[in-house]
């Protein structure tokens, strides 16, 4: 499936339950229908892997991807170096499972997700310099990241993410 049909699968509630894991799926996946069909902008874009890690059980990625077209190649490693400097601790600190669509930089350990600072993620902040490119780290199988595609849209001035699982396209 490539992103303008996965896309258009989000235009129901049925597409995101298609992609989405675990228990509550369904749950999840009318709420997320919810945020993208009240969303002022919207799309599935390519995910470039910056960095995989791993500590024991869990895989921890750091994705990109901008809005503004296929991110070119000395971004990319640019963006790829800067990521190697983290150390795993940061990377663990600042990833989300990212389930559904969630604010982009929400944490866990702020309880209240309407009044995040997506400043207080510095992995993120990678992005800032490029104007389109966000970058983010999300829990992933220690066997590798396998995140072809990230959903993404503007509600009301916040970013939302979805890193779409790519078992879940086949």
């Amino acid at each position: 499936m490539n992103a303008h049909a996965l896309a258009a699968s989000f235009d129901s509630p049925a597409g995101f339950a298609a992609v989405m894991k675990g228990m509550f799926s369904g749950g999840k996946a009318k709420k997320a229908h919810a945020i993208w069909a009240s969303a002022q902008r919207k799309g599935v874009y390519e995910a470039v892997e910056l960095r995989f890690a791993t500590h024991e059980s869990f895989g921890y990625a750091v994705l990109a991807f901008s809005v503004n077209g296929p991110l070119d190649l000395p971004t990319q490693e640019l963006l790829a170096a800067q990521a190697d400097r983290f150390p795993l601790g940061t990377i663990r600190y600042e990833a989300l499972p990212y389930s559904t669509l969630a604010p982009l930089g929400w944490h866990p350990d702020n309880h209240d997700p309407d009044n995040h600072d997506p400043n207080d993620h510095t992995i993120s902040a990678l992005g800032d310099p490029h104007p389109g490119v966000f970058v983010f780290v999300t829990t992933t199988s220690p066997k590798g990241p396998d995140r072809p595609y990230v959903a993404h849209c503007v509600v009301d001035g916040k970013d939302y993410v979805f890193p779409v699982p790519g078992d879940r396209l086949r």
